[in-house]
């Protein structure tokens, strides 16, 4: 992996990096507050140690992107490519009462937020196959619209989360809980795959 000199200076503020092609780079002990990231080429890279600040993506990708430990505060991802990224690698407040991400249209598929704190996440009308949701906490988050095939939810705290609109979820209602969270009717269905009963029209 490259240490790239393209963000040279060690903060940047209210600045806006477009159509950046830096695959396969390793960025350092940056911080950048209030900046915006349109189309965008990071995958395979490395944010080591560095900070996000009310930043935000657009239409950019980030696959196989390797946190190192960095801070990601208040920030946004539309419409960008967030495949097989494991989010335990980034450095979360500690406490927060909500979530310091949202994810709107994204692709978020083979990922992991294996145990992660992230309550009031926003995750809407995103793909996410394959997303490893086990012991998470993602009390009254937003998954309105978002595929969630092959996901996996297990003693995940999904209380007061919203549902309406999503499809293919696979959530035991023995092994999570479920209270008080919104799901479409038809789809509410799939909470009874796990049980072991019979129905019948």
């Amino acid at each position: 992996m490259v240490v790239n000199d393209q963000f040279s200076q060690s903060d940047y503020y209210d600045q806006q990096f477009s159509k950046c092609a830096v695959n396969a780079q390793r960025f350092s002990n940056i911080e950048f507050e209030q900046c915006q990231f349109i189309e965008c080429d990071f995958s395979d890279s490395q944010f080591s140690n560095c900070r996000f600040i009310e930043c935000e993506f657009i239409n950019c990708n980030l696959s196989d992107l390797n946190w190192g430990y960095s801070a990601l505060e208040d920030v946004s991802f539309v419409d960008c490519k967030l495949n097989s990224i494991q989010w335990a690698q980034v450095n979360w407040p500690q406490l927060a009462l909500t979530s310091s991400v949202s994810f709107k249209n994204c692709q978020l598929s083979h990922s992991s937020f294996y145990e992660l704190v992230l309550k009031k996440l926003t995750m809407t009308g995103c793909f996410a196959k394959d997303v490893d949701f086990r012991h998470a906490n993602l009390a009254a988050s937003n998954f309105s619209d978002t595929d969630f095939r092959d996901s996996l939810f297990h003693q995940t705290h999904l209380s007061k989360a919203n549902f309406v609109g999503a499809t293919n979820f696979n959530i035991d209602i023995k092994n999570n809980n479920v209270s008080n969270a919104k799901f479409e009717r038809c789809e509410a269905l799939n909470l009874l795959s796990g049980l072991d009963i019979e129905l019948v029209d």
